[in-house]
């Protein structure tokens, strides 16, 4: 089992229509590719947790990196890991409003995570975990 979680921004800001879109057509795909994760977005930016088999989830972090609706795209965690923290969810989503991310429980823009965690970006797992939980909650679409 293995996770990737990033963060990027969007290139333009996206309606709620295209967030559906967006959402089916991941979770349809994750099902297929046994993939699970979280997917937040708000203020124009996206965070994603994607776990699954390895060379899977590498594959779709690359098709994520290709998207030309990303920019920005960095990797926060990258790691073989025991079991899935979102099993439950093809894709846990959850819109959040941009004045309201500096509130959710551990948030830190990329520039404070870099500062706070220098070497090896992995130990920021817990701080992640923390920020996705409470964002996505057990409310998710």
């Amino acid at each position: 089992m293995h996770h990737i979680i990033y963060i990027s921004s969007a290139t333009q800001s996206m309606s709620d229509d295209e967030l559906t879109m967006l959402l089916t057509q991941c979770r349809r795909n994750n099902e297929q590719l046994q993939i699970t994760g979280a997917l937040v977005y708000g203020g124009g930016q996206f965070m994603q947790i994607m776990e699954g088999d390895k060379a899977t989830v590498q594959a779709l972090y690359d098709k994520v990196e290709a998207d030309a609706r990303h920019t920005g795209v960095m990797k926060l965690a990258d790691k073989d890991i025991p079991y899935r923290s979102f099993g439950n969810w093809s894709m846990a989503f959850e819109t959040v409003a941009a004045d309201a991310l500096p509130t959710a429980a551990g948030y830190a823009t990329p520039d404070e995570l870099l500062r706070t965690l220098p070497g090896s970006l992995s130990g920021a797992d817990d701080l992640l975990y923390s920020m996705l939980r409470t964002t996505v909650g057990e409310t998710a679409s």
